[in-house]
Formats: C-alpha cells, sequence, structure tokens
C-alpha cells in the first residue's frame, strides 16, 4: 500500500490527523500509530517526531514530496507539514 493510498483510505474514514501540534498531542496520548511527514519537514520537528516514535514505538514514513504536495494528497488548499493516522 503506498503512502498515498493510505492517506486516502484515513480520509475516509475519519482517522486522519492533520498538522504538527495535533499528531504531537495525538503521540503523546497513544492515540497516533502511525506517522507521514513531508520530505521539507525541519530538522528539529523531525528530531521530535524520531523521538516520539522511538519512545511509542510508532511508525514513521516520509511522504514522496514537499509541505504543499502532502496538503493537495489530503485534498487541502494549504500546507500541511506531517499527518497522523489514529488506532
Amino acid at each position: 500500500m503506498t503512502v498515498k493510498s493510505k492517506i486516502k483510505d484515513a480520509l475516509k474514514t475519519g482517522k486522519l490527523v492533520i498538522g504538527t501540534k495535533k499528531v504531537k498531542d495525538g503521540l503523546k496520548n497513544g492515540k497516533i500509530k502511525y506517522v507521514i511527514y513531508a520530505t521539507n519537514c525541519t530538522p528539529d520537528i523531525l528530531a521530535d517526531l524520531k523521538y516520539y516514535a522511538k519512545y511509542f514505538n510508532i511508525k514513521l514514513e516520509p511522504f514522496e514530496g514537499n509541505s504543499k504536495q502532502l496538503g493537495e494528497a489530503c485534498g487541502k488548499p494549504f500546507t500541511i507539514l506531517m499527518v497522523g493516522i489514529r488506532e
């Protein structure tokens, strides 16, 4: 299953969490099981993601594009740095 198809499936089921703050909050609360981030994610945010992923055993996967393309894949007219998929 490709990253884009995972995003589309999560959108259809309502399990997609959009945005850095919401994804980080979901990680801290144990509600996110999978995170997809844009290739232009800043090093400090990516370091935080990797820390939470290691600590909570969450899978991280890079998106094959920048934040604008990730926004388009989510059907949104704005940039998105990361999305999470809830359990």
